[in-house]
């Protein structure tokens, strides 16, 4: 039995950022067809109806329906695929793997989804935002090992330390921002994320990035800085307590590019920002206020430069 033909990851991505759905077909004994809708970011699996029914009662994400294709009943397995791309694909292939095999839709199914969830629960993955903001704060870190030194750099960065804010830098601090929105739209968790330390100015940093083939990836990018650093246990230490694991390198394939330029914004009393102070203000009892999320949209204010060794930070990604 030859190889299955599979899509690699930059031609994935390319499809679920396309305009319009795709619907190919995989593999012609048993007959499959892969569909790609990017509207929606979901994968699907069309297969012809074999009298069998896949149990999906544990997958609420997953689902099966059925639909008439060239005068016959087909199943269409549906996996969203927004967070988990290529974990869905290989899903698909596996179930498809199974039926040339012999397995039945249902039975090819079942394994596959039951081999994935055992799977997941042994290799913790950092979610696309945990994903996305380290992405942002290693830019931000290999920009300064540019122009400062590691060990200088590796004190400076305090955001694995679970500190109040990211970037601990000569004369003010800085909270490292990162979205894949078109505007430049955070989420800021807590009342203490944009409160000022007594005595040090504090800049909010907007990183844009956008999916690309030509991007750097998050392994990449731990690669590059680690090299930097001349593998520093400081930055290994960073690394493990942000839940990065060499060994799960495979499970984040994503590139990334910056959409625009980093700028910044002095977070001052103009600022839109939530702290403990303006809450107390304005919320009564707001001591039994917990677990405070919200984002804000700094896309139309004015942005400025903190000076520093940041600077040549927000002259990177500008387009040509």
């Amino acid at each position: 039995m030859t190889a299955l033909p599979q899509l690699s990851p930059a031609t994935l991505d390319a499809y679920l950022s396309a305009s319009a759905t795709t619907l190919q077909t995989v593999c012609s004994s048993p007959e499959c067809l892969l569909a790609v809708d990017p509207s929606r970011q979901n994968l699907e699996l069309w297969t012809p109806d074999d009298g069998t029914f896949p149990d999906l009662g544990r997958f609420a994400r997953v689902g099966v329906t059925q639909t008439e294709r060239d005068g016959g009943t087909w199943n269409v397995l549906t996996v969203p695929a927004k967070d988990l791309r290529y974990e869905a694909y290989g899903l698909l292939v596996a179930i498809i793997e199974a039926m040339r095999g012999g397995a039945s839709f249902a039975a090819g199914t079942n394994a596959a989804l039951t081999n994935l969830r055992a799977l997941l629960m042994s290799r913790p993955r950092l979610s696309e935002a945990q994903q996305v903001g380290l992405v942002g704060e290693l830019l931000a870190v290999r920009s300064l090992l540019g122009s400062s030194g590691p060990h200088d750099v590796l004190h400076w960065w305090l955001g694995p330390l679970a500190e109040q804010h990211d970037l601990a830098l000569p004369g003010y601090d800085a909270e490292v921002k990162t979205t894949l929105s078109e505007r430049r739209r955070h989420t800021i968790s807590g009342t203490g994320q944009l409160t000022p330390t007594p005595g040090r100015p504090l800049w909010l940093v907007s990183v844009q990035l956008t999916r690309g083939m030509d991007g750097a990836s998050l392994p990449g990018l731990v690669h590059d800085v680690r090299r930097l650093v001349h593998r520093d246990h400081r930055f290994e230490d960073h690394l493990e307590r942000l839940g990065w694991h060499d060994e799960d390198a495979d499970l984040y394939e994503t590139a990334y590019v910056q959409r625009t330029a980093p700028t910044a914004y002095l977070v001052d009393t103009r600022f839109p920002a939530v702290t403990a102070d303006r809450l107390h203000a304005v919320v009564p009892r707001d001591d039994l206020v917990d677990l405070l999320t919200y984002r804000v949209d700094v896309t139309d204010l004015d942005a400025d430069e903190p000076g520093g060794p940041l600077t040549s930070f927000f002259f990177e990604g500008t387009p040509s």
